[in-house]
């Protein structure tokens, strides 16, 4: 290497060893406070910009699904929920009228088949799909169906 490629490497190393010592003691240096003001500064421009146009209340609908103004709907009703399977017996549902499909079932309890009925079994879904019935009528579902099979 010649003689000045040697001082000029000499001379930039020395002017970025300046550069990196002056940034560093600027940043130890500068005061934390001016910058976490511009940060909060930031944010809250930020969160205005992004903010919500509107809100939605659920409590409102909520309160109106769970109160009891709803009558509760006949079993035959209900059993309209229910035919698309029973009726043919598809998937292993027990046939609406059936003695031979129900027996098992009625010989398990009216209880029990609640139980099976909201959990699902099998091709059936919990609640039969029924999402907006009770416990209660799914009660009167199944035991309307039971009924038939005696």
């Amino acid at each position: 290497m010649s003689q000045s490629s040697k001082g000029s490497t000499k001379l930039m190393l020395t002017v970025w060893l300046i550069i990196m010592l002056f940034i560093g003691y600027k940043s130890f240096t500068s005061s934390s406070e001016s910058h976490s003001g511009e940060i909060i500064q930031t944010d809250t421009a930020t969160l205005d910009s992004i903010k919500p146009v509107g809100e939605v209340r659920v409590e409102d609908a909520v309160a109106l699904n769970n109160t009891s103004e709803r009558a509760e709907r006949s079993a035959e009703e209900l059993y309209t929920k229910c035919q698309s399977c029973h009726e043919s017996g598809i998937m292993g549902a027990p046939k609406y009228g059936s003695l031979e499909d129900w027996t098992s079932i009625i010989e398990g309890g009216i209880d029990n088949a609640v139980q099976v009925a909201i959990t699902g079994k099998g091709g059936m879904p919990p609640r039969g799909t029924c999402m907006d019935c009770t416990d209660n009528e799914i009660r009167l579902a199944i035991q309307y169906m039971m009924d038939s099979a005696k």
